[in-house]
């Protein structure tokens, strides 16, 4: 379980990322943050394109940015919008394969910029989501 503290920093961190989403099509701005298991935070925000269909989430843009330094063990992601909102089906099963890698649930954290919260998991929000089986041993080799 991720104690308050570092659910608050999640969220600090989410809430930053949320000022730079650029929302040129809807105006709706997101901002996420992934913790990863040695406890390091990367944030990300929504990206969106003139051209429909080419943007990207707040979570898989922070799940990228972890990437980008590294990091593929996920324990948290905290997702910051006006009200409490899951992430989509794309971010989950995104964040299935992930959990491939070690089979660790990843917290889910859903929350208002006013305070509300909602937290569940992964497994729960997608109990029977996509695992592979002829990739797992190269999926499992980014265990740290």
């Amino acid at each position: 379980m991720i104690n308050e503290k570092t659910i608050r920093e999640m969220l600090a961190c989410a809430t930053q990322a949320k000022k730079n989403a650029f929302v040129i099509r809807s105006g709706h701005k997101l901002g996420a943050c992934v913790l990863t298991s040695d406890g390091e935070l990367y944030s990300g925000c929504n990206t969106e394109s003139i051209v429909m269909g080419l943007g990207l989430c707040a979570e898989q843009s922070a799940i990228n940015h972890a990437v980008a330094h590294g990091k593929y063990q996920f324990r948290a992601v905290a997702v910051v919008d006006t009200q409490p909102t899951l992430p989509c089906g794309v971010c989950l099963q995104y964040l299935m394969q992930f959990f491939q890698i070690d089979q660790h649930d990843i917290a889910i954290i859903a929350a208002s910029e006013d305070g509300g919260c909602e937290i569940t998991s992964l497994r729960t929000l997608l109990p029977r989501g996509y695992q592979t089986r002829s990739n797992l041993e190269r999926l499992q080799a980014y265990r740290k």
